[in-house]
């Protein structure tokens, strides 16, 4: 049950910052083509570990290290591009096939 409440704390942690960051990186890329967003995965990542400085208390101050989190997340963006000709089923999914070292040589 711990482990459900941290889990929750830390997403809930991450949509913050993540929502902060959204508005810093629409302002920094505002004169680019296509519209950005902060990357779900990169804020998850970028939490995980401001949230256990957070909760030791290290020797920064809990303002100086969420700023940071939120300059970090604001780099991390990508394009958001409405003119696509299809949906993509599953990028990061690998096609099925033998692995190299099962191939035979010709």
């Amino acid at each position: 049950q711990q482990d459900v409440h941290a889990k929750i704390l830390a997403l809930n942690l991450a949509s913050m910052v993540r929502g902060l960051a959204q508005v810093l990186a629409t302002r920094r890329h505002a004169a680019r083509k296509h519209a950005y967003h902060v990357r779900w995965t990169s804020s998850l990542s970028t939490m995980k570990h401001t949230l256990v400085r957070l909760l030791i208390g290290t020797l920064h101050p809990p303002t100086t290290l969420l700023t940071q989190a939120v300059l970090t997340l604001s780099d991390a963006v990508e394009a958001v591009r409405p003119d696509r000709q299809f949906p993509r089923r599953n990028p990061g999914k690998l096609k099925p096939g033998f692995h190299p070292a099962y191939c035979r040589a010709a």
